[in-house]
């Protein structure tokens, strides 16, 4: 097995619960240091901020520079986790400081570890991704009713295309609504809970006469065990069955999916029928 663990923000303590007990069962622990910089003190001093990891994992911990991440030294992590479980480390989220333009990114290493048939565990963590959540190009979709279809969303899903971007739909809950006779009636009575789908999501891009080829990537229950993604033309996506919720939904750009590494990527989850 090999573990991609996020690492998250502002020290070794950022990992999470469930990525800090996968670390504890590897074999071997890289912690890549190509792309971003764990704080872990302002001193300076790289041993002592190991020696805070490694008391931490229970674990030593290689530092992946450049030399172990790219070309042939790459292959030894794949190849060490063909017979054992390794973690790779990574500052943040585990894609959150990819590089899709070049080889040897952490996209690439999935790729490649799933060509040769090693069980990949991607485990989440914060990253400068969401903590500056305001700034990315995402929206939020709102059930329509019969008397209110608020449909922002669309124009800043078509902003986004024309500027080549793929555009992040966090899709409505409904958790604890307040029925609008009892407001009337100063006696709250709540509706039942509502989750968006995927599907309902695309059903309401579909109705303003969206392009139903569209490629979009569906995602449910993001991060947990069960979790499922599935990418796809808008008008297969409809009547994909994703279970539970929370779902949201990637709605891409105009023109091609990116680089050869993202599209290779993206063939692991594409529908199949």
């Amino acid at each position: 097995m090999l573990y991609i663990v996020g690492m998250g923000l502002g020290g070794e303590r950022g990992v999470t619960v469930r990525g800090l007990d996968a670390v504890r069962r590897c074999a071997r622990i890289y912690m890549e240091a190509r792309t971003a910089l764990l704080t872990l003190g302002v001193d300076g001093d790289t041993s002592s901020r190991l020696t805070k990891l490694e008391n931490l994992y229970g674990n030593a911990v290689t530092i992946a520079g450049r030399e172990i991440v790219e070309g042939e030294s790459g292959d030894q992590i794949l190849c060490e986790a063909t017979g054992a479980d390794i973690a790779f480390l990574v500052v943040g989220h585990p894609f959150g400081s990819d590089e899709p333009s070049c080889k040897a990114t952490h996209t690439d290493l999935v790729v490649e570890a799933k060509k040769l048939g090693i069980e990949v565990k991607v485990i989440d963590s914060a990253s400068v991704l969401n903590a500056v959540g305001a700034c990315h190009h995402h929206t939020n979709i709102p059930f329509f009713t019969e008397t209110c279809k608020r449909d922002h969303f669309y124009q800043t899903i078509v902003n986004n295309r024309g500027l080549g971007l793929h555009t992040l739909c966090l899709l409505d809950i409904y958790a604890k609504e307040p029925m609008s006779e009892s407001l009337i009636r100063r006696n709250k009575v709540y509706e039942p809970p509502r989750f968006m789908t995927v599907n309902t999501a695309i059903s309401q891009l579909l109705e303003p006469a969206y392009d139903e080829d569209s490629l979009c990537i569906g995602v449910a229950r993001l991060g947990s065990d069960d979790e499922k993604i599935v990418a796809g033309p808008m008008r297969k996506l409809v009547g994909v069955d994703f279970g539970p919720p929370p779902h949201c939904l990637v709605v891409g750009k105009k023109f091609l999916w990116g680089t050869h590494v993202e599209k290779e990527m993206l063939q692991f989850y594409m529908i199949r029928s």
